[in-house]
């Protein structure tokens, strides 16, 4: 059974880029519980199915068959919101859980260390995850980030749009009856704030190394 690390946070943490250069330095795969949500969003506006219309979100999400996507297609406001509402689905999120936890049997043999990043893998997904990180920034700091890496390819996307964003999504994630978000007890705090990218994966790879 490989080794977990659990790196989970809210929305504009900086949470993916990490977990990438986490990756690639410990030659681990990356389980990202995010493009899972967002691609089963994608695929019910894609679909036209309503999110009111529960069992058939239900009926689609069991016969969800994951394919990576372009990140033009995953990461917009159209699909931030809908991933964040289906995601308090109680039903859903049993599939998605079973989905992620296939995700370590299919690399159980391939690898000695897995990444999972997301909002609940330390306290829902993973509780025995042997290292547990949960990333934070102030939403200020988050949107700041969030506006410079979409300004230049959605300039209407203005700096209190993204903040309002952020907040909303972050009271409805931090509020949601199921798998709220917030930190393990046996996770490590680390605000980010006033760190880098290059600041925050070092604190992480120490932690780790140690």
């Amino acid at each position: 059974m490989p080794k977990i690390i659990t790196v989970d946070g809210p929305a504009g943490v900086g949470k993916g880029t990490i977990c990438k250069l986490l990756g690639d330095t410990l030659n681990a795969p990356v389980l990202n519980s995010g493009e899972i949500y967002r691609s089963i969003a994608y695929n019910l506006k894609r679909k036209k199915i309503s999110l009111e219309d529960i069992p058939n979100i239900i009926r689609y999400v069991k016969k969800y068959d994951h394919k990576k996507l372009s990140s033009d297609k995953l990461y917009n406001n159209s699909i931030d919101l809908i991933s964040s509402q289906i995601s308090s689905i109680p039903e859903l999120r049993k599939l998605t859980i079973l989905i992620q936890r296939n995700f370590i049997k299919l690399n159980n043999n391939a690898s000695r260390l897995i990444i999972a990043e997301g909002r609940d893998m330390g306290t829902v997904i993973f509780p025995k995850a042997e290292i547990k990180i949960f990333l934070w920034a102030k939403a200020e700091i988050r949107a700041q980030r969030r506006h410079l890496q979409v300004k230049n390819v959605r300039k209407s996307n203005k700096y209190n749009d993204i903040l309002d964003e952020i907040i909303i999504r972050d009271m409805r994630d931090m509020s949601r009856k199921i798998a709220p978000l917030q930190p393990a007890e046996d996770s490590y705090l680390i605000d980010n704030s006033n760190l880098d990218i290059e600041q925050c994966f070092n604190r992480i790879l120490k932690i780790i190394k140690k």
